[in-house]
């Protein structure tokens, strides 16, 4: 059984009416975009408080940014999961310290063309891994099937390290019966454009046990 993370984005005209009604997922998953790091910009600072002050559901804060410095102390307060990518520039160490210091979890991003095998040095650092199965940046895009060979190499260090895999990205109903080797599942369009919603929020929590 997986976990199910709904995706929304940071936008200036954000409500939380988007999540009204939904049932049976476990996280709200937030993309925040600086409009450098990617070309798209997401960057409602206000989504955080309004969701938190809303939902009793664990907010994971998934920032396209470069500098990530810049935002750790003006969310730290509203999330659970700080996800900052693994690309950027800046000394990792010391941002995953500084989360840490926050009492928060932490995670890296890692974008189609990284290698998992870059990210090995930190896995023992981390408690989660999101997986991007497209570009970053705007949802409705199509699944990248070489993301199911990486989240099967990325499952063989986890006897080893304690971490999570999460998955964002064009995920459906048919490519998440494909992807055993996730913990969570992140959608965006397929639950929120869907005709019913919790159904699809079901499926895909079953998508592993149901061929």
């Amino acid at each position: 059984m997986k976990k199910i993370a709904v995706s929304i984005h940071a936008i200036e005209n954000f409500t939380v009416d988007i999540l009204k009604g939904l049932e049976g997922f476990d996280y709200i998953h937030v993309d925040f975009m600086d409009g450098i790091f990617v070309n798209n910009k997401n960057k409602n600072l206000d989504v955080f408080q309004k969701i938190k002050e809303t939902y009793n559901i664990p907010i994971i804060a998934h920032l396209m940014v470069i500098n990530p410095f810049d935002y750790i102390k003006k969310i730290i307060n509203y999330i659970d999961i700080f996800l900052f990518h693994f690309e950027i520039d800046n000394n990792k160490d010391v941002i995953i310290k500084e989360i840490r210091n926050y009492n928060k979890k932490v995670g890296l991003a890692i974008n189609p063309e990284t290698n998992i095998s870059e990210i090995i040095p930190y896995l023992n650092k981390i408690d989660l891994i999101l997986v991007m199965s497209v570009k970053p940046g705007w949802s409705g895009q199509k699944f990248l099937m070489s993301s199911i060979e990486r989240v099967n190499k990325l499952a063989q260090y986890k006897n080893k390290y304690d971490f999570i895999i999460d998955i964002d990205g064009g995920i459906n109903l048919t490519n998440a019966k494909l992807l055993k080797n996730t913990d969570i599942l992140t959608s965006s369009s397929t639950i929120l454009k869907a005709k019913d919603p919790n159904k699809i929020i079901k499926l895909l929590r079953f998508s592993d046990e149901n061929e």
